[in-house]
């Protein structure tokens, strides 16, 4: 039962899709593309807001050559391209002088971001599922196990 300052305990299957997204489940990120290393950009995300965000790039970029997004919880830009079948990858930070690009720029196959988001996926789930398994009761979660990202 999930408990934090400002709510009543909650069993697993009451939790709204939010609660998965924006306050549970944060892991440190290791992705590399190409020979960019986001991993930088990516600590203590909530899995599946990392996840979704993945996906909709994918989504985007099937009609437009960029797509930009921000995960729920901070500031800080992901900027994914798509130039024919490659996707590449930068983020941009915020400083009181403006926005800077990492250095870390990364380049894949669009096929292979394909994959990287659909393994991203089951991985998320299983992660979530071995360290709480009462979570297998979730809605949510058993939409997402069984239909994808459809269910999102």
């Amino acid at each position: 039962m999930p408990l934090d300052a400002f709510r009543e305990p909650t069993v697993v299957e009451e939790l709204a899709q939010a609660a998965f997204i924006w306050e549970n489940f944060k892991v440190d990120v290791s992705l590399r593309i190409g020979n960019g290393d986001f991993s930088n950009a990516a600590t203590s995300v909530c899995v599946l807001d990392f996840v979704l965000m993945l996906q909709a790039a994918r989504v985007t970029l099937r009609e437009s050559r960029l797509a930009v997004f921000e995960l729920s919880d901070r500031q800080g830009e992901w900027h994914f391209t798509r130039d024919k079948e490659l996707i590449g990858l930068r983020t941009q930070y915020a400083t009181r002088k403006g926005w800077h690009f990492r250095p870390a720029e990364g380049h894949c196959r669009a096929g292979e971001f394909d994959s990287l988001v659909e393994q991203s996926l089951r991985d998320a789930l299983a992660l979530i599922f071995s360290r709480q398994p009462v979570t297998r009761q979730s809605p949510y979660l058993q939409a997402l196990a069984s239909n994808g990202f459809d269910a999102a």
